[in-house]
């Protein structure tokens, strides 16, 4: 199988590619810089989604079998900011990408958000009627009805939440950021309020490729971990994971959020179990998700001289 990923610098495209790799399938990797080595040593192409053409062009010239888009604007700031812009990557990339993969017979994997939702009900099933908040969340739902809509069969939107793992810049995931927050010196602040389903990069990237391996699994899905947690107590748990004090983060309230990303959903958890029971791939604890995570390599000697107690974490050479 010859497998294109959209994003594949990125936190989940990262996972997405080295898991593709690892089962001895093709693995051809794009990004909107592109790289000539990154994480795990492998390439990426430059590739921006909303040159259209450009995508269309280098698609038929390699023809994969399978497409997966993890490449977004996936900070609510950011897309408030400039809507019109992320709306080019989020909504007509992955609009575009769903006409080629239909053209092509590829099989078509589209990631998708929990922020579709209002976070006014627990347990959110695949047919809960969305509504989104801000405009991340209203635009990452305009694309899934035009992903779905361009293709009759051999698609997936999967519906995922908040990320925990390891990206090979060492600044997206939820640990990563409250790592340079330290370093830096910058507030850390977290909602007590805000309550999420955390997974990991690694076990959705497993789940995406038991669904390119399942052509019979069609349609929108949902995937998270097992356990919901609020953003401070996550945040509270990556500190003492790596030997921190838990007085370096505020406790803050939604009510009290100065809005830069809007409105924000309070509380949003997915049932999972109309696709937890056709997979062989099981949610993760927090716990095991937490285990898998580094400190990332530039903040390394920093760490060494300033946790709280370092022998918290082993570095994996």
């Amino acid at each position: 199988m010859k497998v294109a990923i959209f994003g594949s610098s990125g936190l989940l495209g990262s996972a997405v590619a080295g898991e593709v790799s690892k089962r001895g399938y093709e693995c051809l990797r794009f990004s909107r810089r592109g790289s000539p080595t990154d994480w795990q040593n492998l390439h990426s192409e430059a590739l921006p989604l909303e040159n259209k053409e450009k995508v269309t062009r280098r698609m038929l010239d390699l023809w994969p079998d399978s497409i997966v888009n993890c490449a977004a604007v996936s900070s609510p700031v950011a897309v408030k900011a400039d809507p019109a812009g992320a709306h080019i990557t989020n909504v007509e990339g992955a609009r575009n990408l769903a006409e080629i993969a239909s053209h092509l017979g590829a099989r078509y994997i589209h990631l998708s958000t929990d922020m579709v939702f209002d976070g006014t009900s627990y347990r959110y099933r695949s047919t809960d009627q969305p509504n989104p908040l801000n405009e991340y969340g209203r635009q990452k739902l305009e694309a899934e009805k035009l992903v779905l809509s361009a293709m009759e069969e051999n698609v997936v939107v999967l519906r995922i939440t908040l990320l925990n793992g390891n990206s090979p810049e060492g600044k997206r995931s939820p640990h990563e950021k409250i790592l340079n927050a330290l370093a830096t010196g910058d507030p850390l602040t977290l909602f007590s309020d805000e309550f999420r389903q955390p997974c990991s990069s690694q076990n959705v990237a497993s789940v995406i490729l038991e669904l390119l391996e399942r052509s019979n699994l069609n349609g929108l899905f949902h995937w998270a971990g097992k356990e919901k947690i609020s953003r401070y107590d996550l945040g509270i748990r990556i500190l003492r994971r790596f030997g921190f004090n838990e007085n370096a983060v505020v406790k803050r309230s939604l009510q009290e959020n100065p809005g830069l990303s809007g409105p924000r959903p309070s509380h949003l958890s997915f049932e999972l179990s109309p696709l937890q029971g056709k997979l062989k791939t099981e949610p993760t604890t927090i716990q095991e998700q937490l285990n898998e995570l580094i400190v990332p390599h530039y903040l390394y000697q920093w760490y060494r001289e300033n946790a709280d107690d370092p022998s918290k974490y082993l570095p994996r050479f």
